[in-house]
């Protein structure tokens, strides 16, 4: 038995996530193997969470809404009641099915053992189409090019977080689960493809009948959209597109059903007035009748995804005109319905409305082409886009996610030989160290060394450490603090191993993290490369996952950062031992003796980062980069200006200006007028310069170089 809980809004008005919250839970109810409990939030009318039957099923009501990004007080409460009421269940699947929703997964996984899965029906960064348009027009480019992202853009971390936040994702287009892969680096294996699926049933009720029923006339000929009234909807293309039909074609109608700003849309038609009808939003049982008294549907969407709207006009037999765009694409064959491009413009899209009152002409004026057309829609739909299959395969995917096919035993860990030494200095760590340990212990890479150097700790640290019975383990303890940079060089004396890997007893690895750093520095094409690291999680002291970190990837990428910003992250580097021993940590530099450290290795050998999150980097009150702030940010000016001079660079007031903001991470808060960004391309320029000829870099890497300060440090697209 599976003990599934469906998280969703209490009430919602009736879009498509209800249609699919209604047609999947009512099946749920009859399946023998689900113990179905819904979980609603924001029910406002509640003052305390309440228990309840609502339609024979066993429902939560919660008075607030979760995964707030500011406050996350009511998720730790809620998490701490539900872990008291079901956490002793066996069997515990959380179904989300609101993107924003599920971050809340991780205080649901740090309570009790449950598994969760997210319904992804729609993709927040292809709204930026009426939002940020540049934003959507470079990452929407990108991704039609074909190629993997390197580096994830700002604007899309809070979407990145809810995808780590859970188990598996559920897509309900092929095109969003490519998406997902190539945009965000999720596995094919953590997401499935459902279409959409709907039940609708049989009704007898002939089109006059309707149309006398509403009060229309039996002469017009009716074009429906249904849906809500925002621009990415295409509402006023439509509009727009109506009135040039309207030049055409006498008897015809435009119905809008759906919520929304009317002033806005009716503001693209000139002469349109007393043929269009706005009924405002339908409950679902009139909005069918519409469907089938009408003559065509219109999608016109911008961004689409397996729209609801479109599934059930083709379960209707509506003759369909929709928007060619990725989810209507996929759920519309081509000879089920017109599609209609949409154009992406300098500053904006749009439906082609010329094309779009064209489709409608013929639709309306060709009677077999309209019937043809609309048998075949209908036949797919019953076929492929039906709540029964839909079911089917989300039970088969909730038996899968929660008895898994372990296949990790079956698989060898390649360079296993290979020992690598993990090096761990802690003072006064007892709040995080054991986890940190554990972490390392449970490596997937299993030959390794764990070289503990105590500065001196009046904790219980040691006593935790000797707790531990592996003897991979090497605790050696400082008589006093002598702090972290001799530390760091004592542990990397006493290491054994071929690489040595950095580790702070506040953070946590990748269960990989060893196994993959080590094949990359391996692989023979990476013989040149010394030193690796890799993005990080960010993670509050509860262990939360909060944010990302990402740095640069390639070599120059790395030296061109490096004059201004930190290119690794310490803790998640791994470095071969006969480099690092001959230089060492300076302690000239407190603080920043990484930092540091990473120059003298540039300016010898090559560099790399892995684009993979593979450590768990802890914020939290007693961080050494915030006791000891003020130090470390002085010492690492230092080393700026130490790269500058070896670079020949002398900077002018203006440029140390640029520099310093670009140092602090200021991104468009600084560079917010196109004077300054002018400014900024400049100092690029001029340190890119200076890189080709101190390293000798190809001119080619300056212009990639570039585009990744601004893109990905500063947030200019």
């Amino acid at each position: 038995m599976i003990n599934l809980f469906f998280i969703d809004y209490y009430s919602q008005d009736n879009g498509g996530l209800t249609t699919y919250v209604k047609e999947l839970t009512s099946r749920l109810t009859t399946v023998k193997e689900i113990n179905l409990t819904m979980i609603l939030v924001k029910a406002t009318h509640c003052r305390y969470i309440e228990f309840q039957k609502i339609d024979q099923r066993n429902c939560y009501l919660i008075p607030h809404d979760i995964s707030s990004l500011h406050n996350t007080t009511n998720d730790v409460g809620l998490a701490d009641y539900l872990k008291n009421e079901i956490g002793s269940q066996p069997n515990i699947l959380f179904h989300f099915n609101w993107i924003n929703h599920a971050p809340f997964a991780q205080f649901l996984k740090s309570r009790m053992f449950c598994k969760v899965i997210l319904t992804k029906h729609c993709m927040p960064w292809r709204d930026a189409i009426t939002g940020n348009y540049q934003f959507f027009k470079l990452v929407d480019s990108q991704l039609n090019m074909g190629s993997q992202f390197q580096y994830l853009y700002t604007p899309l971390m809070r979407e990145m977080l809810s995808y780590i936040s859970v188990d598996h994702i559920v897509c309900v287009t092929s095109f969003a689960q490519s998406s997902l892969q190539r945009i965000f680096g999720i596995p094919l294996e953590k997401t499935s493809v459902i279409y959409n699926g709907l039940g609708l049933k049989r009704g007898y009720n002939k089109k006059a009948a309707l149309r006398k029923k509403y009060g229309f006339s039996l002469d017009e000929q009716i074009i429906l959209y249904a849906g809500t009234l925002n621009e990415r909807k295409g509402v006023g293309d439509l509009i727009a597109a109506f009135d040039i039909l309207s030049s055409k074609l006498q008897n015809i109608r435009l119905v809008i059903a759906g919520n929304g700003d009317f002033n806005k849309v009716l503001k693209r038609t000139v002469k349109g007035w007393s043929r269009i009808t706005f009924t405002g939003n339908l409950e679902q049982k009139k909005l069918v009748d519409f469907y089938k008294m009408a003559d065509i549907g219109i999608v016109p969407s911008y961004i689409e995804q397996c729209s609801y709207t479109a599934i059930e006009m083709m379960h209707s037999k509506l003759p369909i005109i929709v928007a060619d765009v990725d989810g209507l694409r996929e759920i519309v064959p081509n000879d089920a319905g017109l599609k209609v491009p949409v154009h992406l413009g300098k500053h904006g899209a749009s439906i082609d409305q010329k094309k779009l009152s064209e489709a409608m002409y013929r639709m309306l004026t060709n009677a077999d082409l309209a019937q043809g057309m609309a048998g075949r829609a209908k036949a797919f739909a019953q076929s492929n886009l039906v709540a029964e299959n839909m079911t089917v395969e989300t039970v088969d995917l909730y038996k899968r996610i929660i008895n898994p096919i372990d296949v990790a035993k079956k698989q060898l860990v390649m360079h296993e030989e290979v020992l690598v030494s993990v090096v761990l200095p802690c003072y006064n760590a007892e709040l995080y160290i054991e986890s940190c340990i554990n972490s390392v212990l449970n490596q997937t890479h299993r030959n390794l060394e764990l070289v503990i150097i105590d500065d001196g700790s009046t904790d219980h640290t040691v006593k935790i450490i000797n707790n531990f019975k592996d003897n991979r383990i090497k605790l050696h303890r400082n008589e006093a603090n002598c702090g972290i940079t001799t530390s760091l060089n004592k542990a990397v004396a006493l290491s054994k191993g071929k690489y040595i890997a950095r580790i702070d007893a506040d953070d946590m690895m990748h269960p990989k993290r060893i196994s993959k750093q080590v094949q990359f520095l391996e692989a023979s094409e990476n013989s040149q490369i010394m030193l690796v690291g890799s993005h990080h999680y960010v993670i509050n002291k509860e262990g939360i996952l909060v944010s990302f970190k990402q740095y640069p990837i390639s070599d120059h990428e790395i030296r061109s950062v490096y004059a201004f910003q930190n290119p690794f992250s310490h803790p998640a580097t791994m470095m071969r031992a006969d480099i690092i021993k001959p230089i060492g940590y300076s302690d000239q530099y407190p603080h920043a003796e990484d930092y540091h450290l990473w120059g003298q290795i540039l300016r010898q050998f090559k560099v790399a980062n892995i684009p993979e999150y593979l450590t768990y980097y802890r914020v939290h009150e007693q961080n050494t980069s915030k006791e000891n702030g003020k130090i470390q940010r002085e010492n690492a000016a230092s080393v700026m200006h130490d790269e500058l001079d070896y670079l020949g660079i002398e900077p002018t007031v203006e440029e140390l200006k640029v520099h310093l903001a670009l140092a602090q991470g200021l991104g468009r808060r600084y560079f917010n007028d196109e004077n300054k960004i002018d400014k900024l391309r400049a100092w690029i320029d001029k340190i890119c310069t200076s890189h080709q000829i101190t390293y000798k870099l190809p001119q080619r890497q300056h212009k990639a170089t570039k585009d990744y300060i601004l893109r990905n440090i500063c947030n200019i697209y």
